[in-house]
């Protein structure tokens, strides 16, 4: 079976939710750092007024979670270049999405930033807040 692309995949997950064809989706990839594997963010609305959102499995297209929203405010409220700043990476550092159950995210519909700079690496959750140890740590050690 071929990879779901990021098309696919919002075209899967604007099914599952009952979206018109006219409302604008884009689908950002998200790695998954509780067993391994990818999937697809995909985001219905203005960039500044997500009204749905939803975890498309990037290797199946199985729609793993989705909600509707009220539109009021962004799904992905800390964009990639805002994470790198807020971690103090340089412009260099490797900043991706990804996404395990930990205080920083209970859902795979709010992913985190990874950024990896140089020297060391730090996670930016929706909040903006910056975690420089690895957030599913913290709840171990409760």
């Amino acid at each position: 079976m071929a990879p779901v692309s990021p098309a696919e995949a919002a075209a899967l997950a604007r099914a599952a939710l009952g979206l018109d064809d006219d409302v604008r989706a884009e689908s950002h990839s998200v790695r998954r750092l509780d067993r391994g594997g990818t999937y697809w963010l995909a985001l219905f609305g203005e960039p500044a007024a997500t009204v749905a959102v939803a975890a498309v499995d990037a290797a199946s297209g199985e729609v793993l979670a989705s909600a509707r929203l009220p539109g009021r405010a962004p799904q992905l409220a800390v964009s990639a270049e805002r994470a790198r700043a807020l971690a103090g990476a340089p412009a260099t550092a490797r900043v991706e999405l990804a996404w395990r159950h930990s205080p920083a995210s209970r859902s795979p519909l709010a992913p985190f930033w990874e950024v990896e700079g140089a020297a060391d690496r730090a996670w930016v959750d929706v909040t903006g807040r910056v975690w420089q140890a690895p957030p599913w740590e913290a709840e171990s050690r409760g």
